[in-house]
This record gives structure tokens, C-alpha cells and sequence, in this order.
């Protein structure tokens, strides 16, 4: 019985002591493999910032954009160009405000 215990004992100790140092000595890399993955991993989040970056250059030029047509629309609304009766183009609310003092709206219009 005793020798059963001894072997017990013994192959305990290699399973939990020699088994894990196998593990690591085969997991370790050398340090210019270490250098590469740095490398790589480095390469990888520039792109990704590039990416991130270019998606919000996009969601800005988009959301500008947006803004830029509201502000027009809001300084110049709805205005309307008339031909006058003195030949002239002008513009303003309505053709008859238009060519207030151009003689009025031109016939045909």
C-alpha cells in the first residue's frame, strides 16, 4: 500500500509541477517574435484609427452639410425671381413684390 502511495504521489508532483513547465517552455517566443507581433498589433490599431477617424470625417462632412442647407433656407426663404416690364430680373418674395418699382410683372409671366 505503501508503494502505491509513493507512485500516487510521484505522478501528482510530475502532473502538477513538470507538466505546466512543459506547457511554458513551448509557449515562450524569442524576442525578435516578440518584435514582429508588436509590429503587426502596432500596424492593426493604426488602421483601425484610421478607419475610426475616417467614418467620423464622413459623419461630420454629412451632419455640415445638413447644417449648411437649414441655414440657407432659413436666411433666404422661398424667394422667386420675376422678368420686370423694364426687362430686368429681380427676386423676391412673389413676383409682384419682385418688381415693385421696375412697372410690374411682365406679361407672359
Amino acid at each position: 500500500m505503501l508503494k502505491r502511495l509513493c507512485v500516487g504521489t510521484a505522478i501528482a508532483a510530475f502532473l502538477s509541477f513538470g507538466a505546466p513547465s512543459l506547457t511554458f517552455a513551448q509557449d515562450q517566443t524569442t524576442p525578435k517574435q516578440d518584435v514582429k507581433k508588436a509590429g503587426k498589433e502596432t500596424k492593426k490599431a493604426g488602421q483601425d484609427a484610421g478607419d475610426a477617424a475616417k467614418d467620423a470625417g464622413k459623419a461630420t462632412a454629412k451632419a455640415t452639410k445638413k447644417t449648411a442647407k437649414s441655414v440657407k433656407h432659413k436666411v433666404t426663404p422661398n424667394m422667386t425671381s420675376a422678368t420686370c416690364k423694364d426687362g430686368t430680373v429681380q427676386r423676391g418674395h412673389t413676383k409682384t413684390t419682385a418688381c415693385n418699382g421696375h412697372g410690374g410683372v411682365a406679361s407672359g409671366q
